[in-house]
């Protein structure tokens, strides 16, 4: 007797077997991730061209369910979207706002006021199925939010602050910032003194007392006066975090040497800086305030000077601007527009990163970018890149932003991309950091004059003077020697 077996059964678009099959079509068994993926593509049908869902493929291409033979209708029975059904015969659209509407109801049976622009926010967002599944799989904003409808707590801060599990509300409460329903803080600072809590948390407690009135009155003083002119960055309090953290490390180090910080010894600063990596420098802050009021002997902590400044050849430069003009799959619209800020104006990752849309302006088809005073034209090669990401910037799908200002929007509520984000894309695309922008730098201030360069770039004059002078660029400020061809900084 011969048995015959049946081969394994595959799905007709990824090929895989062993998996959970969703639906039978007219090419074959689709499984479950390529039924969502299909059931989640809107675009224009290459068969009626008609703007519509495309689950079907014709000839590899997604088409509508006319055009593919497919024989459902997704359509929602009740708002009339063509799109995945989540519930029998509603969208995505629809079960949130059902969901959201038994959650908000306070006790008169409605909405409760006082959440409705978040609720209208949440319904009215591209991404439904995002927001759905956030309120899935975190039951703590979801009691949160039930809980601030009915009134059993006050909206404010503090119910987040002081929840059992701040953490997860937090994005909550920046949701809540976003849209009007909490005053504006500034949630840099929050994070930095509760991170500063629990640093010190376990230290010795003289050296915990001393290391809080450091970072009190240096590092929160500054971060205080910054959000107050609106200038307080990212940057500003991962480096908060890293001076306090080797403050702490140095006090540690003199109590290991057998003295405390008002004995503390010349050679005790000198053993630190010798026998460690060279981040020990950024203990020089510490001292000169300890210094300053007594808590140190005026000891001698020399500031540190780099020995080497990585630079690419402007070949390279060059190689990857052109790379950046050719579409690809590696980098995104907004990264390909931030490396171009890189690699031709020398900006900053962090600068880049916090830039707003009101600096980029296209007028009478001139698409200018401001970083201070002067407006500078874009070159229409890279011009088409940029008004390519103003067309559609990213994170937009979702009530995470209320007519975002930021050119770089994050996911984060109000926040613009982080700054790591967008490093850790370049890197992975072979671009060296600060070699590519000291290579900008070099290449600008040999085409114009340096101060010129440091006014319309943002630069102090010392950084330029310094670039003009290690690119061998000492007598090119003179007019008679200057060339006319400019590389990367376009005319202000």
């Amino acid at each position: 007797m011969t048995v015959t077996t049946r081969p394994p059964r595959e799905c007709a678009r990824c090929t895989r077997t062993g998996v959970r099959f969703a639906v039978t079509w007219p090419e074959g068994s689709v499984c479950r991730c390529c039924y969502q993926r299909a059931t989640r593509t809107h675009g224009t049908c290459t068969g009626c061209g008609e703007q519509r869902l495309l689950p079907g493929l014709v000839d590899g291409r997604p088409s509508c369910t006319v055009c593919a033979g497919i024989p459902k209708d997704f359509h929602c029975t009740r708002c009339g979207r063509e799109d995945e059904p989540v519930r029998v015969g509603l969208c995505a659209h629809c079960c949130l706002s059902d969901d959201l509407t038994a959650l908000l109801t306070d006790t008169t049976g409605q909405v409760s006021p006082t959440l409705l622009p978040l609720f209208t926010a949440l319904t009215q967002q591209t991404h439904a199925r995002s927001a759905r599944t956030w309120l899935t799989v975190n039951p703590h904003a979801t009691k949160l939010l039930q809980d601030l409808a009915r009134g059993t707590v006050p909206l404010q801060h503090a119910t987040f602050t002081e929840h059992a599990h701040p953490s997860k509300v937090a994005f909550l409460r920046e949701l809540c910032i976003e849209h009007g329903l909490l005053e504006p803080v500034s949630l840099d600072i929050e994070r930095f003194q509760t991170w500063l809590d629990g640093k010190l948390r376990t230290a010795d407690p003289a050296d915990a007392r001393l290391i809080r009135q450091y970072a009190r009155w240096v590092h929160l003083n500054r971060m205080q006066h910054l959000a107050g002119t609106g200038a307080l960055k990212k940057g500003t309090f991962l480096a908060a975090k890293q001076s306090t953290t080797v403050a702490l490390e140095f006090v540690q180090h003199i109590r290991a040497s057998g003295l405390t910080p008002a004995t503390c010894t010349q050679a005790c600063v000198d053993d630190w800086l010798a026998t460690g990596p060279t981040t020990r420098s950024l203990a020089r802050g510490f001292v000169r305030w300890a210094s300053a009021h007594r808590h140190l002997p005026p000891v001698v902590f020399p500031y540190r000077v780099a020995r080497t400044e990585p630079v690419i050849t402007q070949q390279q430069r060059l190689g990857h601007i052109a790379r950046l003009l050719v579409p690809n799959d590696q980098l995104a619209t907004d990264e390909r527009v931030a490396a171009l800020l890189l690699l031709l104006y020398a900006q900053p990752l962090a600068r880049i990163a916090g830039m707003r849309r009101h600096q980029i302006r296209d007028e009478h088809g001139l698409l200018t970018v401001t970083f201070t005073g002067d407006a500078l034209t874009i070159p229409a090669p890279f011009a088409a890149i940029v008004r390519d990401h103003l067309a559609a910037p990213p994170n937009q799908n979702t009530a995470a932003h209320r007519d975002s200002p930021r050119l770089f929007p994050g996911r984060r509520p109000g926040q613009h991309l982080h700054q790591n984000t967008i490093m850790n894309k370049l890197r992975d695309a072979g671009i060296d950091l600060r070699g590519a922008r000291n290579a900008a730098l070099r290449a600008l201030v040999i085409d114009l004059p340096a101060p010129v360069v440091a006014d319309s770039l943002n630069y102090s004059y010392t950084i330029t003077d310094k670039h003009r002078r290690n690119a061998g660029a000492t007598f090119l400020d003179y007019a008679t020697l200057r060339t006319t061809h400019t590389i990367g900084i376009p005319t202000a």
